[in-house]
């Protein structure tokens, strides 16, 4: 990973941060240690280990995707604060992702269908099914 590259996402994890943060308050009416933390492990570890080691962000973007929580793609047992911070992720993503335009409920009907039972009635209870 060259410089520029570490320093641009950098940049666009912080800003996805700072959204993250906004729109739990907006949700929940508080931030939540969570909602601080939320990947932290990017910013601090993964994008910088990357950058001196060589690795691309393919690298840091898996690691992050199999060790944290709020991610479908890892195999450990979900708990509804987990879905909470994936969907508040989902939800804040069409803030600073041009290439994540979908809100929380279209992002669980077009990628993660399987998971509504468990996602529905969180978005319910959020205000989020439009």
């Amino acid at each position: 990973m060259k410089y520029k590259q570490f320093k641009d996402l950098e940049k666009y994890t912080w800003l996805h941060k700072l959204a993250f943060l906004k729109v739990e308050r907006e949700l929940l009416g508080h931030n939540t240690m969570r909602g601080y933390m939320h990947d932290l492990d990017k910013l601090l570890f993964l994008y910088p280990w990357a950058f001196i080691t060589g690795r691309d962000k393919k690298w840091a973007h898996n690691k992050h995707r199999a060790n944290q929580r709020h991610h479908v793609e890892n195999k450990q047992q979900k708990t509804r604060r987990d879905y909470i911070e994936m969907i508040i992720d989902w939800e804040c993503a069409r803030f600073t992702k041009p290439d994540k335009p979908l809100n929380a409920y279209e992002t669980m009907r077009k990628f993660y269908p399987q998971l509504e039972p468990q996602i529905l009635p969180i978005l319910r209870e959020l205000g989020l099914v439009h």
